[in-house]
């Protein structure tokens, strides 16, 4: 694993007077390092792709209508499909995923999940291969986004914050990496509290200066003390209006845009939204809790994409909303039920290289035979492909077969080009 020159840098006596100077040089509104930045979003449970991004028009609405009888997003009344003007729309609470997708700056990838030879309905299986991106290992020893940081050229061991995860704990996909900043909430992020916080602080890193991982992990976390210490975070004006929900996540996406913009160097950025596994009391006719959890998932995205465009960083930042697998096509039951775990599922991608405005992949269709399994929305883009055409086209990162080991023949999926697969083609 590469070394990081971070704790050496916060444990200087220039660190504070250092950190106090990025902010002058952020004044100008784009970052002076152009790292490109992915920030990968993870929903934890298996998000009901197909009511997110449901049919509007063809022989898949009719399919649709009759394997949801009472879960379906409607065609008509206060919860009615988002209308784009294709054969697919967006859930009445994805708004903002529907704004962004007709401004151009977001793009839908159908059909996505892991390969159909490796899938699993199982969350925790699911999530780990995903995670670990080794779709046939489920014990590798370190996460996807650690083999990328480990090859990628953007980082040299400068890097003050190479890796920020929004959350309580890092994801699996950076398993093995020990440097990242890991911080959920501003407020409160201290050992201990009062007049003798600064010598608790002390006198824990004294006691964890060796090389073992447990040293790593703590030497991290008494970096991110320092960090957020010398940056004022308290008082924070989203940039173009952005309006952040009061939600743990909006709090955790507003966290990751305040710390891109503080031009820390930051390369990977991460942050999880649970709560999508809706077996029952999913909600009917495009209501319910379904409704609340799209609409914070949505409303999230929207801001933190406004906030970070808004500041000049939208051609450096790749924002990807993505699940472990969908739900089953066919509701479980009648009446305020939900769906059971799934295959096939959409990824968001949202960003200033992403060509939106369009779908990419495949939506095989609803039709009983069309289903993978007779049950299940058709896994037929191999969710490494997605990263893989990102990290070679947007990352700067060539090293895939690093990155993915036993991925092959990588064929990009041109959405970082003028070039398009199709706008409609749903009919």
């Amino acid at each position: 694993m590469k070394k990081m020159n971070r704790r050496a840098f916060l444990q200087s006596s220039a660190a504070v007077g250092a950190l106090s100077g990025i902010k002058v040089a952020r004044a100008g509104g784009s970052s002076p390092s152009n790292q490109p930045i992915i920030i990968d979003l993870f929903m934890r449970g298996g998000m009901d792709g197909l009511n997110v991004v449901p049919p509007f028009s063809g022989p898949n609405r009719n399919f649709y209508e009759q394997l949801r009888p009472d879960i379906q997003v409607p065609l008509t009344g206060t919860n009615r499909v988002l209308d784009i003007g294709e054969a697919m729309g967006f859930h009445p609470a994805a708004s903002g995923l529907r704004d962004m997708y007709l401004g151009g700056d977001l793009a839908i990838i159908h059909g996505t999940g892991l390969p159909q030879e490796n899938t699993s309905r199982s969350h925790f299986d699911a999530m780990k291969l995903r995670e670990l991106g080794t779709p046939s290992n489920i014990s590798t020893s370190d996460g996807w986004l650690t083999r990328h940081l480990n090859s990628t050229p953007h980082i040299t061991g400068s890097e003050i914050i190479p890796v920020l995860v929004s959350n309580g704990s890092n994801p699996i996909s950076l398993q093995a990496y020990y440097n990242a900043l890991t911080v959920d909430q501003v407020g409160g992020y201290n050992p201990n509290s009062g007049d003798f916080a600064e010598s608790h602080a002390s006198a824990i890193g004294e006691m964890y200066q060796g090389n073992s991982a447990l040293d790593q992990s703590v030497g991290s976390a008494m970096d991110t003390l320092g960090i957020i210490s010398a940056l004022d975070l308290d008082n924070y004006t989203p940039a173009g209006g952005a309006n952040y929900p009061d939600s743990t996540f909006g709090r955790q996406l507003s966290l990751i845009a305040q710390l891109v913009k503080e031009d820390l160097d930051i390369n990977v950025a991460t942050a999880d939204l649970g709560g999508w596994d809706t077996h029952n009391g999913q909600g009917d006719g495009g209501g319910g809790s379904f409704y609340g959890k799209v609409d914070n998932m949505s409303e999230s995205v929207r801001a933190l994409w406004q906030d970070l465009k808004a500041s000049g960083l939208g051609d450096q930042v790749t924002i990807v909303v993505h699940s472990e697998f969908g739900r089953r096509a066919r509701q479980n039951g009648q009446g305020n039920s939900g769906t059971d775990h799934g295959s096939g599922n959409v990824m968001f991608l949202i960003g200033g290289k992403i060509n939106g405005g369009y779908s990419y992949g495949q939506f095989i269709g609803l039709a009983n035979d069309e289903l993978f399994g007779g049950e299940d929305i058709a896994p037929v883009v191999d969710f490494r492909r997605v990263f893989s055409t990102i990290l070679q086209e947007i990352m700067g990162n060539s090293n895939i077969s690093y990155v993915f080991p036993g991925y092959e023949n990588h064929v990009s999926m041109n959405f970082t080009a003028q070039e398009v697969i199709f706008k409609s083609g749903f009919e």
